[in-house]
C-alpha cells in the first residue's frame, strides 16, 4: 500500500510541477508591436527617454511620434533579409527606438553621440545602431554603431544626419557566434 501511496504522489506531484510551465506565456517574441506611444521593445512599451541615455552635448532624444515611421522601424528590423543586408545578426532582437535630433552644425566626418543603453543590455551583449536615412532611395537604413557591451554599458554612433534610430541587441550568449568570434579550446590563443 505504502508503493501504490508514493507512486500516486509522484505522479500528482509531477502533474502540479508542470502546470505552471504550461501557463507560462512565450520567452520569445517574433516581432515588437508598437505601442500607442510608439515606442516599443520586445517586452512592451517603454519610456525610452529615460531607457537611452546620450552623452553628446547638443543631441536629444524622445520617442518616435509618427506612427508610420515606428511600424517602419518594427518591419526593418524584423525583416531577415533586410538585418543580413546591413550585416546585423539574425539574433538581434529590437528592444529600444528613438528620434535623435541634433542642434548645430554637422562636422564633415558626422558626430558622434555615445548611448547609454544600461536600460535594454548588459555586460557582453552585442547591441547594434541602426539609423534611417531619410534622403536615401532603396536602401534608407544603415549601422551607425555597434559594439560588444562592456563596463561602461555604452555604444558610440557616428551620424551625418539625425532621424529615427533603432537599438538592436544580440544576448551574451549568442552574441560571440553574432560578431563570428570563436572561442579559443584550452590551450589555443
Amino acid at each position: 500500500m505504502k508503493k501504490l501511496y508514493a507512486l500516486l504522489m509522484a505522479g500528482v506531484m509531477t502533474v502540479a510541477m508542470a502546470v505552471p510551465v504550461l501557463a507560462a506565456p512565450s520567452r520569445e517574441a517574433s516581432a515588437p508591436a508598437v505601442s500607442e506611444s510608439y515606442s516599443s521593445d520586445a517586452k512592451g512599451a517603454t519610456d525610452l527617454g529615460s531607457t537611452i541615455g546620450l552623452g553628446a552635448a547638443n543631441t536629444s532624444a524622445k520617442t518616435i511620434e509618427n506612427k508610420a515611421v515606428a511600424e517602419e522601424v518594427v518591419n526593418v528590423t524584423s525583416n531577415a533579409k533586410v538585418l543580413r543586408d546591413l550585416g546585423v545578426s539574425a539574433n538581434a532582437k529590437l528592444k529600444a527606438m528613438v528620434d535623435v535630433s541634433y542642434s548645430g552644425t554637422i562636422p564633415a566626418g558626422g558626430v558622434q553621440i555615445p548611448f547609454d543603453v544600461s536600460g535594454i543590455a548588459k555586460k557582453g551583449d552585442l547591441v547594434y545602431i541602426l539609423h534611417r536615412k531619410d534622403s536615401v532611395e532603396g536602401k534608407p537604413w544603415e549601422v551607425v554603431g555597434q559594439a560588444v557591451l562592456g563596463d561602461n554599458l555604452s555604444v558610440t554612433g557616428t551620424f551625418t544626419s539625425f532621424s529615427p534610430v533603432a537599438f538592436m541587441v544580440v544576448d551574451s550568449a549568442q552574441a560571440p557566434a553574432a560578431t563570428g568570434v570563436k572561442a579559443p579550446k584550452t590551450g589555443e590563443f
